[in-house]
């Protein structure tokens, strides 16, 4: 299943059944094809060994859609949030579906767990998926010439990811990732191809995901950093019909400047090998990485992306932000040569949800290199 993953977040209070739904964002990257519907990079700090266990939780939200990508529409989240020992911050067994304005839909179930005091974290999620987007090609120079083809893509997938403390932040263990997609086109008077063994295909991968993560809050960091490393080997000796690879790397940064302001920073750099189909090609904007742009209007086998955003609490639940940053995609590391940076800059809107935690809805405008987008969503973009 390709794509980008997906970003969930959670909201948790000591609940009793008499207390009423609260919020829980569950912030799909919709619009880039294929991925869960559920986070696999949710990470929280641990609870303390004697704090008190808090009831089980139902939850549920109605999340706005704006996308770029596949225009406008609505996600509904339900789930059940638990912890299931002193030690661990909460477990939670989720659903979610969605619909755009571009007949763009999609469904998906998952059960992320936090055991042994938080010793073990296990994510195991399926999705099914019919999106309507536009294909630009691969390179940058098919991004810059903006000619597309309508193409829409159906498939499900799912996904195994199992990590082990390691001590000092650190979480280690395997992701095993399927999918099954295909595509159609109206190739009618355009200069922009599909690849023709990519319409029909059977992909599946495995391999290492380490993290290590030392940031304040899940929802709102204001000091500590996140790295964030995958890779996935693709073959036909775990259920695929292709063989190449791919490597992901996230690093990210939050500095408090005073008790209301909050400098965050991210680096993303992402790389692809072998015969890669063009769904798990490094898309820019996949992972948030710079706004303003349609997630795969730029596509190659590398990407390397930097941003910073800076967040100001103004009053009562009332927020700004101001952002900017550039990336690039090229056929590889050695072929960046800096002439086709692509810049981004935007500003935003934030509105805290919820009190005991910082869960913000936001609304950013963001302007890219002759383009512009409007998101709404829940929680920060990193």
């Amino acid at each position: 299943m390709g794509g980008a993953p997906a970003s969930a977040q959670s909201q948790s209070q000591n609940a009793t059944p008499d207390e009423p739904v609260h919020y829980w964002s569950f912030r799909p990257n919709v619009g880039e094809l294929g991925e869960s519907p559920v986070t696999d990079r949710v990470s929280t700090q641990p609870a303390s060994p004697t704090a008190k266990p808090r009831g089980a939780e139902f939850v549920v939200a109605p999340i706005p859609i704006v996308n770029p990508t596949i225009d406008n529409g609505l996600a509904i989240a339900v789930g059940e949030l638990y912890t299931i020992d002193r030690g661990s911050p909460p477990s939670g067994t989720m659903g979610m579906g969605f619909y755009t304005s571009n007949d763009s839909w999609g469904a998906g179930l998952a059960q992320m767990l936090h055991l042994d005091d938080d010793r073990y974290r296990a994510l195991i999620a399926g999705a099914y998926f019919n999106v309507n987007f536009d294909f630009f090609g691969i390179g940058s120079d098919a991004g810059d010439e903006g000619e597309s083809v309508p193409l829409n893509q159906t498939g499900y997938g799912g996904m195994a990811d199992f990590r082990v403390h390691m001590g000092r932040g650190w979480y280690a263990g395997p992701r095993y990732r399927f999918g099954h997609t295909t595509a159609s086109a109206d190739l009618t008077n355009t200069n922009v191809t599909v690849p023709a063994a990519d319409i029909d295909l059977r992909t599946a991968s495995l391999g290492p995901h380490v993290e290590r993560d030392t940031r304040s809050d899940q929802f709102y960091p204001r000091s500590g950093t996140w790295f964030d490393l995958v890779m996935g080997f693709a073959g036909e000796a775990i259920g695929g019909r292709r063989n190449y690879q791919m490597y992901q790397a996230a690093f990210s940064t939050y500095t408090s400047l005073s008790p209301r302001q909050v400098l965050a920073t991210k680096i993303n750099s992402c790389f692809a090998d072998g015969d890669v189909p063009f769904f798990d090609l490094c898309l820019l904007g996949q992972y948030q990485d710079i706004r303003g742009y349609q997630t795969g209007q730029y596509r190659d086998r590398a990407m390397l992306t930097g941003q910073a955003e800076y967040r100001l609490e103004l009053w009562k639940r009332i927020g700004v932000v101001a952002f900017g940053g550039a990336g690039e995609v090229a056929e590889s590391f050695g072929k960046f040569t800096g002439g086709s940076v692509l810049p981004s800059g935007g500003a935003g809107l934030r509105f805290r949800l919820t009190e005991e935690n910082h869960v913000n809805l936001r609304a950013d405008y963001a302007w890219g290199k002759n383009s512009s987008a409007l998101y709404i969503s829940i929680a920060e973009a990193f």
